[in-house]
């Protein structure tokens, strides 16, 4: 029997009030690039107040961990060809492909790489077909490949709502499927082509993450 993954597409939309400033947010950070793990007391304030987010575009993601309950902020520590990688408080890794997810580290069952060219493609031409390939971490420790065949359909224009601002965006919905995994991911993309939200799959085990770029 398949194993598959679906999700209904409504949205938890929570607003969050942290007491941390800028400050204790970087000292935190440079802790976890030195390997150093955040008090426990600290990794409840996984948040950087929405008008410091605002005030630096492209500084910071905000992510909600569907199955974890959790929203965190993460920074950028790293880029390589076209490829960001961000990290939170708890040193939970996401690394993006032009607002695509392609590897997760610290979730359950990461997403340890993922081919997703041609579903950009598919988005900048306004919708069509893609071919996926995810790898991901199997109970014994070994790889598993899952090819997905995938239809992206533009569902028109939307306007979102993120910290008490407005954005007009086009929707696109990304149906894959594949041997033992299904799913769809939803995206959101601005005027200038940049994705701006999206609910994009992690794994069966890991679920589902929002992810708001800032």
């Amino acid at each position: 029997m398949k194993k598959m993954m679906r999700l209904g597409f409504c949205f938890v939309v929570l607003t969050l009030l942290v007491s941390c400033g800028q400050s204790g947010m970087t000292a935190r950070l440079a802790g976890l690039v030195m390997g150093q793990s955040a008090p426990a007391e600290q990794v409840a304030n996984t948040l950087v107040p929405a008008d410091e987010m605002h005030a630096n575009p492209g500084k910071y993601l905000r992510v909600n961990i569907r199955n974890q309950e959790a929203w965190s902020s993460m920074v950028q520590v790293a880029r390589n060809s076209g490829r960001v990688t961000w990290v939170d408080q708890r040193n939970v890794t996401m690394t993006f492909e032009n607002g695509l997810l392609v590897a997760t580290r610290g979730l359950v069952r990461d997403l340890m790489g993922a081919d997703v060219s041609q579903s950009w493609v598919a988005i900048q031409r306004g919708g069509g077909t893609a071919q996926r390939r995810h790898d991901f971490i199997t109970d014994q420790d070994g790889i598993s490949t899952e090819l997905l065949q995938c239809s992206i359909v533009s569902e028109g224009t939307e306007v979102i709502t993120r910290a008490e601002k407005t954005f007009s965006t086009r929707r696109f919905n990304e149906k894959c499927e594949g041997e033992r995994l299904t799913f769809t991911n939803i995206y959101w993309v601005n005027q200038h082509g940049a994705m701006v939200r999206s609910l994009q799959a992690v794994s069966p085990d890991a679920g589902y993450l929002q992810i708001d770029v800032f």
